[in-house]
């Protein structure tokens, strides 16, 4: 009779290895999909900020805009869109567009080469830009 007893023994042990074996599987394949959640939730808000920037932007073509060498910005109050022009020489200018999400602290902004012509928006061909065109750190600073 003992040696059954002992054969009982080696294969709850061996049940209970492979039940710590599989906690501990599960708790690394949780880990895994907590940071693939939070990847997943970062690239929604980037795309929903770039959205927001992109119909900024469209919403700013539409819209009239004086010819002067300082920023001048306009805000859609119902979608918060916001558009900022500033004319660089004669009928040159650079538009930024705001996608702003709730929670986060600065806006994604989409830079752009254009001209005013008669106080409306024209779009250059390629004048998308990544970054502020300006060398001086006080040129891009945008009124509140």
């Amino acid at each position: 009779m003992s040696r059954q007893l002992e054969r009982g023994n080696i294969t709850l042990s061996f049940v209970l290895l492979l039940f710590a074996l599989g906690i501990l599987m599960l708790g690394g394949l949780q880990q895994q999909l907590s940071h693939q959640r939070f990847q997943v939730a970062s690239e929604i808000d980037f795309l929903k900020q770039y959205a927001g920037a992109l119909s900024a932007q469209a919403w700013g073509r539409q819209l009239s805009w004086q010819s002067q060498q300082s920023w001048q910005c306009q805000q859609h109050t119902g979608k918060g869109w916001r558009s900022c022009v500033r004319v660089i020489d004669k009928n040159e200018a650079v538009m930024a567009a705001f996608g702003m999400v709730s929670g986060r602290k600065l806006p994604l902004i989409l830079w752009e080469w254009g001209t005013l012509v008669n106080a409306q928006w024209s779009s250059t061909p390629h004048g998308w830009l990544d970054f502020c065109p300006f060398a001086e750190v006080a040129r891009c600073q945008f009124p509140q």
